[in-house]
């Protein structure tokens, strides 16, 4: 039989790859495609045939070949063994075996998820639209209709069943806590009272309207795992998938904490569904960030199935198009990365790891000042200058090009990097140009997809330089911080000679002004720098002021992240204020809100200080209401990163105080997760009388009225002239 359907989903099992398939008709469609995949490994031919005979004879391959296939570094052709892996299941016990083998043998395309292999080799893609040729729900051919790069594609109209908390998710059912369930515009919250009866419910709901996809809120974390226990302990079989074979789950509570960035993230655990889609929106970075159409636009060009890609990083998806890319290109991919970082001298260091160029911002207010941004300036070097962690420092075009490093890069071959980042360079570009010239829905579809292309090239260069990255490379890394400065530094000193002064300039971007600026001048100087340095370079917007903050801790010192201002049309731009802060409570955030927005309507710094008086008297509202006790607990709440388990803090500050109360009723927050409390009495000899954690405020809670006066206090100080 022939038809056409879109690929909803796609997973391992046992000894063949299991696709979920949607047709036109909304019907869900299940096959079987009995697919072995190759790893590879090289090394003297006599031991590769040993190790060869001893796969198959043990059972871990079906059989083997002899392929050639490129090397990443050299980029030279070479002969590798080929072992087949039928038998899914086999796998982990034979990577386990490889490093006691890695003295002689180097293994390839070893540990890539499967569900991407199967993707990457039949040139596949969720959501991607194929014509298929089955039997009996054995699939005999597949082919995609359409390319992931294509501009303008659709989307099946997946039928969508919503799951929700009535109250905290820290709460467990029956204790200030119900399931909410939304379909078809329709909602019903269960009353959790008798377990059987809600799991038959839940039950019911999935039968009757068979969604496609599950959007839950703490789903992950708390709703899946929660009911799994119940459907253990009432023997009620819960019919999340539609996969006819049994489904064995581990209950995971806990997810993963890691450091990045300067900062703790905490990423739940993973409850995929099997045959159906599950993506939980507090467990998803692209979900926060771009929605679900961010999610589909990425899924597609990375080849990463659908649920994975919604609970991982940016990162993650730009591994996996290289991974993809090194495929299609017969390159083999490394097992490890074995490719350490050169020696340097301390002087050597000195030179070329200096990172972004930041000039210090000239602190204070100031009117008509143009911002103009290097579009995507660190990928657009990578492509622009083939820097990849195989064409640095190669050793067939020595002559030095990297400013101030002195690094060479190949000229002979084109790096896996530059390939990977320049159809997503120019694809972004597209949708830019489509967002502004467009209107209503299809303007918020194209602002969403260029968005989730936007941080895709904003890890790509942090990949360059991370120690466990397989197309690493830390030179590299420095070689695009290098022609970043140079790019830069270039664009400041092409502004001074037109005239303008700069007066901040940060990585990527540099703010300047000058007496009767007008926006073709501005857009002309654009051109200019963009024609010297080979990066795109556009206006940002010009200010009609704009105010750049000193550091909170030395009112003297300028910091380069601190500012805000109001463009000619009204729309604020602001860094590092209270408004902006994670841990601010609702009220001020509101509070600075308004006053911003007052604010954002004079035409200059004179205008602006002339309505200071207007602003003094929002926060004098803010305070009344304080004082009236006309304010909600749940908009005085703080929320702070917990940076470390409850039981390794050494001093009992707030947020130790607030977690203490949880670690008491049971509840545990991981590193990287959010506290939530509310100051009672911050400064109380009682500790257990300073805050009142999160989810167990009342509304007859009092409050500490002194200390929430004064966050509103500097709140208003931060935009007071």
């Amino acid at each position: 039989m022939e038809t056409q359907a879109w690929l909803l989903d796609v997973y391992p099992l046992h000894d063949r790859m299991i696709l979920w398939m949607r047709t036109d008709k909304g019907k869900p469609l299940r096959l079987e495609d009995p697919f072995c995949f190759f790893i590879y490994a090289a090394g003297k031919r006599r031991i590769l045939e040993r190790l060869a005979e001893a796969a198959v004879r043990k059972g871990f391959a079906s059989g083997h070949s002899w392929d050639r296939k490129k090397e990443f570094w050299s980029g030279q052709d070479t002969e590798v063994l080929a072992l087949h892996i039928s038998d899914y299941d086999r796998l982990p016990a034979l990577l386990r075996k490889f490093p006691s083998l890695e003295e002689t043998v180097s293994f390839f395309n070893c540990d890539i998820p499967l569900s991407q292999y199967y993707l990457y080799c039949r040139g596949l893609f969720p959501l991607g639209r194929c014509g298929i040729e089955f039997e009996d729900g054995q699939l005999l051919a597949i082919r995609p209709l359409e390319s992931p790069w294509g501009l303008e594609y659709t989307t099946p109209d997946l039928s969508t069943l919503e799951l929700s908390l009535e109250g905290s998710h820290l709460l467990p059912f029956g204790k200030g806590n119900a399931l909410s369930v939304c379909c078809e515009g329709k909602t019903l919250v269960f009353d959790p009272g008798s377990p059987e009866d809600l799991l038959r419910e839940i039950n019911r709901f999935l039968q009757r309207y068979d969604p496609d996809l599950l959007l839950t809120d703490h789903g992950d974390s708390f709703i899946i795992p929660s009911l799994l226990r119940l459907s253990q302990r009432w023997r009620v079989p819960l019919q999340f998938d539609r996969e006819p074979a049994p489904i064995r789950r581990a209950i995971v509570t806990e997810g993963r904490s890691y450091f990045t960035y300067g900062k703790i993230v905490y990423n739940g655990p993973d409850y995929p569904f099997f045959g159906r889609l599950h993506v939980d929106r507090q467990n998803s970075f692209f979900y926060s960030a771009t929605g679900l159409e961010g999610i589909v636009e990425v899924a597609r060009l990375s080849k990463i199935p659908v649920q994975r890609l919604a609970r991982r990083s940016s990162g993650t998806a730009i591994s996996s198009m290289q991974l993809d890319r090194a495929l299609q290109d017969g390159i083999l991919v490394p097992w490890r990365k074995g490719e350490p970082e050169k020696f340097k001298t301390a002087w050597d260091l000195l030179v070329a790891d200096k990172g972004g160029l930041t000039f210090q911002p000239v602190m204070g207010m100031h009117d008509s000042v143009a911002e103009i941004d290097f579009s995507s300036m660190y990928p657009t070097v990578m492509v622009q200058h083939n820097i990849s962690a195989e064409t640095i420092l190669c050793s067939c075009c020595p002559e030095p090009k990297v400013p101030e490093a002195g690094y060479n890069i190949c000229e002979k071959r084109e790096g896996l990097v530059p390939r990977t980042l320049r159809p997503i360079l120019e694809r972004r570009k597209n949708f830019k140009d489509r967002t502004k010239k467009s209107q209503g829905a299809e303007k918020e579809i194209y602002s969403k997809r260029q968005t989730a292309l936007k941080w895709l090239l904003v890890v790509c260069f942090g990949y360059l330089g991370y120690r466990n990255a397989r197309f690493g490379r830390i030179e590299a890394h420095e070689a695009v911080t290098a022609y970043g400065r140079e790019k830069l530094l270039r664009a400041k000193e092409i502004s001074e000679a037109r005239g303008f002064r700069a007066l901040h300039a940060l990585t990527d971007a540099l703010w300047i002004t000058k007496p009767g600026m007008s926006r073709p001048e501005v857009l002309d100087l654009c051109a200019e720098i963009e024609q010297d340095t080979g990066a795109p370079i556009e206006l940002e917007g010009i200010y009609k002021w704009v105010v750049f903050l000193p550091s909170k801790v030395k009112k003297n010192f300028p910091v380069a992240n601190r500012y805000f201002g109001a463009f000619e049309d009204g729309k604020l731009k602001a860094r590092g204020l209270a408004f902006r802060r994670d841990d601010s409570p609702p009220l001020v955030k509101e509070a600075q809100q308004k006053m911003l927005d007052m604010l954002s309507a004079c035409a200059d710094s004179q205008e602006y200080q002339e309505r200071s008086r207007e602003v003094r008297e929002v926060l004098k509202e803010y305070e009344i209401r304080l004082q009236s006790g006309e304010v909600r607990n749940e908009d005085l709440l703080v929320a702070k990163s917990v940076r470390q388990k409850v039981s390794e803090y050494k001093v009992a500050n707030l947020t130790a105080l607030a977690l203490q109360q949880l670690d008491e009723a049971g509840i545990e927050i991981h590193p990287g997760e959010k506290v939530h409390y509310l100051l009672r009495d911050a400064d109380a000899k009682n500790k257990e009388d300073r805050v009142r954690a999160h989810p167990f405020v009342t509304a007859d809670d009092f409050y500490d009225e002194e200390k929430y006066e004064e966050l509103l206090r500097n709140a208003a100080e931060e935009v007071l002239r």
